[in-house]
């Protein structure tokens, strides 16, 4: 696996994003891969939070809708 390649696309993938939620998920990930155990825990309940108050303002996919979005995330 060439990392750099690897990378590069990630960035190029991530240069393509409009979607301000997926990117505070990917900040989030970011986030937690050094983070301890206590700040994953503290992470992971946040974002069932911020789930949960989404979900309360309408703010989410039906199952066709998750189907197409996770079919434009294959690579090309």
């Amino acid at each position: 696996m060439d990392m750099q390649a690897e990378i590069n696309w990630i960035h190029q993938e991530i240069d393509k994003v409009k979607d301000p939620s997926f990117v505070e998920k990917l900040k989030h990930l970011l986030q937690s891969v050094n983070s301890t155990t206590v700040d994953s825990d503290t992470a992971y309940n946040l974002d069932i939070e911020n789930a949960l108050e989404d979900i309360k303002k309408g703010n989410f996919h039906s199952e066709d809708e998750a189907k197409e979005i996770a079919k434009k995330w294959g690579r090309k």
